[in-house]
């Protein structure tokens, strides 16, 4: 934080953008972002890097845990659909993400491959389904 406020004080005291440069050891386009920052925010303080991302299915999780209670053998692209009837649009592998941050793990049962999807593959029966909890309690079993 200090090189950035000395840079800003080295121009507002009149040097130029190479001068302070030179001074602070750093780029011409470094003291250039350093006062376009100032003057879009009012500071020279660097942005949040990183951190917490929700999911975007947050909101819908009861509706996802109870479609899966009522059916532990749906499929990722069925419960994509039914989302979609509701218009909330997300990939499969959104909601295959938030269906593990809920404690869900998918299970497969074949002879050990696992299925792409639940059915028939290869000509070998399979059975899949989605077995997890969220808030402690049971929300799908074996089939």
């Amino acid at each position: 934080m200090e090189v950035r406020q000395g840079v800003v004080q080295a121009i507002e005291a009149g040097s130029s953008y190479e001068e302070a440069a030179e001074t602070f050891g750093v780029s011409l386009s470094l003291v250039s972002r350093f006062l376009t920052r100032l003057r879009g925010t009012g500071s020279v303080k660097p942005e949040k890097f990183g951190g917490y991302k929700g999911y975007a299915l947050e909101e819908h999780w009861t509706r996802l845990i109870q479609w899966v209670n009522d059916r532990p053998d749906i499929t990722l692209p069925e419960l994509q659909a039914r989302l979609k009837k509701e218009k909330i649009v997300v990939s499969q592998t959104a909601i295959f993400r938030f269906l593990r941050h809920l404690d869900f793990a998918f299970k497969t049962i074949s002879d050990g491959v696992r299925a792409s999807a639940c059915g028939r593959r290869n000509g070998r029966g399979v059975s899949c389904w989605w077995e997890g909890a969220a808030d402690g309690f049971l929300v799908a079993g074996t089939p």
